[in-house]
């Protein structure tokens, strides 16, 4: 009975939803719609290859990977100041404090956890939004965009780092009389100092995944030339634009890979928990000045020379002021609550889609099934695989904002094009994990249902989906809760929502409903947060089945 009541909860709950986000696929059959993404379509071949268009290409290209690379450093530095601060160990509790009562230290330490939240909870693109109201257009509000997001992100990973470390080179410096911050210099940080670096080279890959949008608010990059091609109906700029963003993205993966391959891999990325320290191997001479010479050009090529533009900072403490006071005045608050509803319908009805298209891909795009050796028709098996995988890849290659302008084609304006641009994207992005995840799954279990006659289908519901149900239930807790924050901003391409409510604020000049709409973003965003790791806690532990056989039983 509890089951069925809570079953009808979320039916009702998903129709809400459905009506919130404006979910009309008859939108899709529409002539004039279809006609639009025909003539989409056939605008992107052939891609401009023209040498004038090719240096603009390559500029954006370079720019972004400029804003990338200071964004990454400021917030590397920055993330370090919060992390220490933040760690628990060092100012709250532990071994350091020998008994005694936590002193004003901890209350810093407190902060520097609440900022860090706030700075990770606000969306980098609505930092961009802000600071291209108070530096101008161009590439440095770009990069500190993502020096503040990322800080946020860092900074609380960094301060997991420090306190996983084992603790007895800790106890031994504080006995014999270090000071916290010398405790963490000679015992923490030398423990840590691989970890933090192999996470940092992660988060540079995020950050050139989000400079590449950035240019949607004017904040410089490749994004910028999107919206100006798209603007222009210049598809085949368009096509050579994508096309420079994925080699920049592939390039990026393989370098941060191949650098990653320097420490011990055992770190379970994302969490910011690591099963052992990672150990950093010596770096040859010369590669010191050489990533100097990279961040100096990174900074200027990021736009901090207009830093000494007269009158910038008078500009920035005017915008500063004019967003305090927030408004909140009750007809404001009320004329929220539309648009607020909106986001939360987009994540939802867009997660949604996302995991039916990408379960949907998953299945052929798992090696395990589609390579099994006593299947028949290996060739069209071969390739099912081939098309599911570099489908799946195409999908999460293209940002979430770049989909929305793309469903504005074929729906218009509204939140329908951030639900299809959301699904879209998802879809490729737990396609791939969900693939993966069965991949991984013991070969115990199918092989002894292959023994007793199981096709390939009994064996994936039998005996790999009971195994892997909680990771992918994770995978997916975990995307929605990113889609949240992405739902946030996709009103700024057009796609509803507060995104739409808080570019509306600016470009209208009240500046104080703007503050209100990031503070309610940042309720939400946290909010969100604590009902997922509610749901992410684990039930006491279970006994693992002892076979294939108890799989079936169990699931049965």
């Amino acid at each position: 009975m509890k089951r069925l009541a809570l079953g009808g909860a979320v039916g009702a709950a998903f129709i809400l939803c459905w009506v919130g986000a404006g979910v009309e696929p008859s939108s899709l059959l529409d002539p004039a719609n279809l006609r639009a993404v025909a003539a989409f379509v056939r605008g992107l071949f052939p891609p401009d290859l023209s040498p004038e268009f090719l240096r603009v290409a390559a500029g954006a290209t370079v720019r972004t990977l400029a804003i990338s690379i200071a964004g990454t450093a400021l917030s590397a530095i920055l993330g370090l100041c919060l992390g220490i601060l933040a760690t628990a160990s060092l100012w709250r509790r532990g071994p350091l404090l020998d008994g005694r009562a936590a002193g004003p230290l901890a209350l810093l330490s407190l902060a520097a956890r609440g900022v860090a939240r706030f700075l990770r909870s606000v969306p980098d693109l609505v930092w961009a939004l802000l600071f291209v109201v108070a530096f101008g257009l161009g590439p440095l509000p770009g990069t500190l965009a993502l020096a503040v997001s990322y800080a946020g992100v860092l900074g609380r990973v960094y301060a997991d780092l420090f306190e996983a470390v084992p603790e007895a080179p800790v106890v031994a410096l504080h006995a014999a009389g270090a000071s916290p911050l010398q405790t963490f210099v000679a015992a923490i940080w030398p423990q840590a100092a691989g970890s933090v670096a192999a996470y940092t080279l992660y988060s540079f890959e995020c950050c050139v995944r989000s400079a590449a949008v950035l240019g949607f608010v004017g904040a410089g990059g490749i994004g910028a030339e999107i919206t100006v091609s798209m603007r222009l109906f210049e598809y085949g700029q368009l096509t050579t634009l994508l096309g420079a963003l994925v080699v920049l993205v592939l390039c990026v993966d393989a370098f941060s890979r191949a650098w990653r391959g320097r420490f011990r891999r055992n770190a379970v990325h994302g969490s910011g928990v690591l099963q052992d320290p990672l150990e950093l191997r010596p770096m040859r001479r010369g590669f010191g000045f050489f990533w100097a010479v990279v961040a100096v050009v990174a900074f200027a090529d990021a736009g901090f020379g207009s830093l000494l533009a007269p009158d910038v900072l008078a500009h920035v403490a005017r915008f500063a002021s004019q967003l305090f006071p927030p408004d909140l005045s009750p007809s404001f608050l009320a004329s929220i609550l539309t648009p607020l509803w909106q986001t939360v319908a987009i994540s939802v009805v867009g997660s949604v889609l996302g995991v039916l298209l990408g379960a949907a891909l998953a299945v052929p795009a798992t090696a395990s099934i589609m390579f099994d050796p006593e299947a028949r028709l290996r060739p069209l098996r071969a390739l099912a695989y081939a098309v599911a995988r570099a489908t799946l890849a195409l999908l999460r290659s293209i940002p979430e904002l770049v989909w929305v302008l793309l469903c504005i084609l074929a729906v218009g304006l509204g939140p329908f094009a951030g639900v299809l641009a959301l699904g879209l994207h998802t879809a490729g992005v737990l396609g791939k994990l969900y693939a993966e995840t069965l991949e991984e799954v013991p070969i115990g279990g199918p092989e002894e249902l292959r023994a007793i006659g199981a096709h390939a289908l009994q064996r994936l519901i039998w005996a790999a989906w009971p195994q892997a149900r909680e990771t992918l239930a994770s995978y997916t807790l975990l995307r929605w809760e990113n889609n949240l924050r992405v739902s946030t901003v996709v009103g700024l391409a057009g796609g509803g929502g507060l995104g739409l409510a808080l570019y509306n604020a600016v470009q209208l000049g009240f500046y104080d409903r703007a503050s209100t709409l990031v503070v309610v973003m940042f309720l939400l965003v946290s909010v969100t947060d604590a009902l997922a790791d509610r749901l992410r806690r684990k039930p006491a532990a279970q006994r693992a089945p002892e076979s294939g056989m108890a799989l079936v039983a169990e699931a049965g």
